[in-house]
């Protein structure tokens, strides 16, 4: 009985440490996903005031 119990128990904490990294794992990755689409976004917005300032510039 008490067997069964441990096996139970053990069944439960490898369920919930799967879960839990596989829950872990995608978190980390969307959040560098995306970390480097608005480090794209602020790149992009960086260049376009950079064109507008140099077009009325010159212009």
């Amino acid at each position: 009985m008490l067997k069964d119990f441990h096996f139970f128990l053990y069944l439960v904490l490898l369920v919930l440490a799967g879960v839990f990294f596989i829950f872990f794992y995608f978190f980390i990755l969307f959040f560098y996903i995306f970390l480097f689409l608005f480090l794209l976004f602020l790149l992009m917005l960086f260049f376009f005031f950079a064109f507008l300032l140099f077009y009325f510039n010159f212009n």
